[in-house]
C-alpha cells in the first residue's frame, strides 16, 4: 500500500510535506525518547494521520515477512473457519495487511481510541469496502465465538500490562496468538511474563525451541530482524524522516493451543557476529534433553562457494537453521556444517 492511496483518506490535511515530516518526527521522539508522552499523539486527529501515514504504511509489509519468518502458512486460516482480531488495531495497520493477502478475510479489530478508530474506518471503507471488518472498543464486547480465532499483538502488547494481556487472551478464547513487538529489552522482559503463563494452556511454536526456560543470562534478550521493502513513496518520507523502516529488530511470538513439534536438530539464530575473513558466526539456541541450550555457531568458510557464502552473510537473528558438529571448541562454542 502507499502514500497516494492513503493520503485522501485522512481525517487531516497536511498543507504540506513538510508539515507531515515534523509531526512524524515528533512521534518518533515520543516512541524513543519521551515514553510518558507515547499516548499523547491518539488525543489529536494530525498526529493519528501522521502516525497513519508513516506507521500503517511501514509496519503493515512486516506481516507477510513475519508470517514468512515464523513459517506461518496464510493459507490455512480459510474465512469459513478462522477469524482474525486484531488488538490495539490502531488505524487498522495489521488488518489492512490482512486483506492486502486476502480481501475475504474476516477481522474483528479492538481499539479505544476514537481519532484511531474514525481514521481506520476511513481508510479501510474506502479501499475495502466489502470487507467483513469491523471495532470494537473493549474485548470484553466481542460476539461469542463463532470460529477458531488468530489473535495479532501488533505493537500493542508492549504498552499493556502482561496480567491484562493473557486476560485478553483467556477471554477472547484464542486458538492461536502472534505478538509482532519493538524488538527492545523492555518488552523482552514483559514477554517472558507472558510466557510463563501462556504455557499453561499454549504451547510456544516461535521462537523457542522447546517451552523450557529461556537460557539467556539476566540482562541479555532475545529479538529478531525483518527485512521489507516499501513503495517509492513510502520509502521517500522515511528517507525525509531519517528512519530506517527497512531493517527492523521485533519480537515476534507465536502461540498455539495444540502440540509443540520442532525437528530434533533445528537451532534458532539469536545473535549474528561479526565475519570472520574465515567463517560465519552466530549465537544459536538448541534443544538438549528437554531444555532450551544457549551456544555460539562456527561455520567455516573453507568448502563454501562465494554465492554460498553470501547466503550465510544474509542469515537474520530468527532465521531457522540445522547444522552438524564438526567440533566442540570448549567454553560453549561449537564448529558446525550447515545441513
Amino acid at each position: 500500500m502507499d502514500l497516494k492511496t492513503v493520503w485522501p483518506l485522512l481525517n487531516y490535511n497536511f498543507s504540506s510535506e513538510s508539515e507531515l515530516i515534523k509531526a512524524i518526527t515528533l512521534i518518533g521522539h515520543n516512541f524513543t525518547k519521551s515514553r510518558e508522552d507515547i499516548g499523547d499523539y491518539i488525543k489529536d486527529e494530525k498526529m493519528v494521520a501522521a502516525y497513519t501515514c508513516f506507521y500503517l504504511l511501514t509496519n503493515i509489509p512486516k506481516l507477510k515477512e513475519a508470517f514468512r519468518k515464523t513459517e506461518i502458512d496464510f493459507s490455512h486460516y480459510s474465512p469459513e473457519n478462522w477469524e482474525f482480531i486484531d488488538i490495539g488495531a490502531g488505524p487498522g495497520t495489521f488488518s489492512l495487511a490482512l486483506l492486502e493477502m486476502n480481501p475475504q478475510t474476516k477481522i474483528k479489530a479492538i481499539e479505544q481510541s476514537d481519532k484511531m478508530i474514525s481514521q481506520g474506518r476511513k481508510i479501510i471503507n474506502g479501499v475495502y469496502p466489502d470487507a467483513d471488518f469491523e471495532y470494537y472498543q473493549s474485548f470484553k464486547t466481542l460476539p461469542s465465538k463463532g470460529k477458531k480465532r488468530f489473535g495479532i499483538f501488533g505493537h500493542s502488547a508492549n504498552e499493556m500490562d502482561p496480567n491484562l494481556v493473557v486476560q485478553m487472551i483467556e477471554t477472547l478464547d484464542l486458538d492461536q496468538v502472534f505478538f509482532i513487538e519493538p524488538g527492545t529489552k523492555d518488552f523482552f522482559g514483559k514477554s517472558l511474563v507472558i510466557r510463563k503463563k501462556l504455557l499453561k494452556t499454549f504451547t510456544l511454536d516461535y521462537p523457542c525451541m522447546h517451552s523450557a526456560s529461556c537460557p539467556l543470562p539476566a540482562g541479555d534478550w532475545c529479538h529478531q530482524y525483518l527485512k521489507v521493502q516499501h513503495e517509492a513513496d513510502v520509502e521517500r518520507i522515511t528517507q525525509l524522516a531519517q528512519r530506517d523502516r527497512r531493517n527492523l529488530p521485533i519480537i515476534l511470538n507465536l502461540y498455539t493451543r495444540g502440540e509443540l513439534v520442532h525437528d530434533q536438530v533445528d537451532s534458532r539464530v539469536v545473535r549474528v557476529y561479526r565475519p570472520t575473513k574465515f567463517s560465519t558466526e552466530w549465537q544459536v539456541c538448541n534443544k538438549f534433553e528437554n531444555e532450551n541450550v544457549i551456544q555460539d555457531l562456527q561455520v567455516m568458510h573453507r568448502g563454501y562457494s562465494k554465492k554460498e557464502i553470501k547466503v550465510l552473510s544474509q542469515i537474520l537473528a530468527g532465521e531457522k537453521i540445522k547444522f552438524s558438529m564438526v567440533k566442540d571448541l570448549g567454553d560453549n562454542k561449537v564448529r558446525g556444517k550447515l545441513l
